[in-house]
């Protein structure tokens, strides 16, 4: 029978789960003109950060599963788990445009962020230190490893230097990540440049090292007339319209 009071029925609505990658894609809107294909999904890249094509049309990702306390963290109270930062190289074997083989070119990196294909093997930041990474027997897997700068903060895994996009001046450049650090060529006695405030560009064959203007913390990225742009937390696109070198001669 009714009654005078108002009944609340509470209804418990399930989560739901992740998408299939199938799904996911028929999510994604784009505009006229424009589509989305699906070239890789898990179980064949899993956790994926950044990535690059090498001249063969081969995709270097790389992956950080160990994020945020390493592979095997016993919760709190334990200094820090394994590291997982792995690099893979997919392929399409194929010839589909579908990438169906995956390979592990490199593993147990401390929370990779950035990769480059570079001379005759991959450049990778990760932790303190930009590598240079290189298949020296052509069997698929790293083996002449060397840092190429170090002195980089370390700092959250989510505030480390990333990008690694070539500018219109052949020059490398970076997202400083918000740790900052000093900075030095591994192979030189240089004095550490403090990167402190700043985006930097790097020449590896010379092991150049300047700032640049921005303080960029996820990507930096170029468009064809050579502007830069950049991110941080709660800004979604920064342009940085003057180049360090031009404030720094007019203090």
């Amino acid at each position: 029978m009714p009654t005078s009071s108002t009944e609340v029925v509470t209804k418990i609505v399930p989560e739901p789960g992740p998408l299939s990658p199938r799904k996911s894609l028929q999510e994604i809107v784009v505009p006229e003109g424009l589509k989305v294909e699906l070239v890789a999904s898990e179980p064949l890249v899993m956790d994926p950060v950044a990535f690059d094509w090498g001249w063969d049309g081969r995709l270097w990702v790389v992956e950080m599963g160990d994020y945020p306390n390493g592979m095997r963290w016993n919760g709190p109270g334990d200094p820090k788990g394994d590291f997982g930062g792995r690099v893979k190289i997919l392929t399409d074997t194929d010839g589909d445009g579908v990438y169906d083989k995956a390979s592990v070119f490199l593993d147990k990196l401390p929370f990779p962020t950035a990769i480059k294909v570079w001379g005759d093997g991959i450049l990778i930041a990760t932790g303190s230190e930009l590598l240079y990474v290189e298949d020296a027997n052509g069997d698929q897997v790293a083996d002449v490893q060397k840092p190429l700068y170090s002195g980089f903060t370390e700092g959250n895994q989510q505030h480390r230097i990333n990008g690694l996009r070539w500018g219109l001046d052949n020059w490398l450049y970076l997202a400083n990540g918000g740790s900052g650090g000093s900075v030095q060529p591994a192979d030189q006695d240089a004095p550490p440049v403090d990167i402190g405030g700043f985006d930097l560009r790097i020449r590896p064959s010379t092991s150049e090292l300047q700032t640049q203007s921005g303080l960029s913390q996820s990507g930096r990225f170029r468009n064809d007339w050579g502007d830069w742009f950049g991110c941080r937390s709660g800004n979604p696109l920064w342009h940085y319209i003057l180049d360090e070198r031009y404030l720094s001669r007019n203090p």
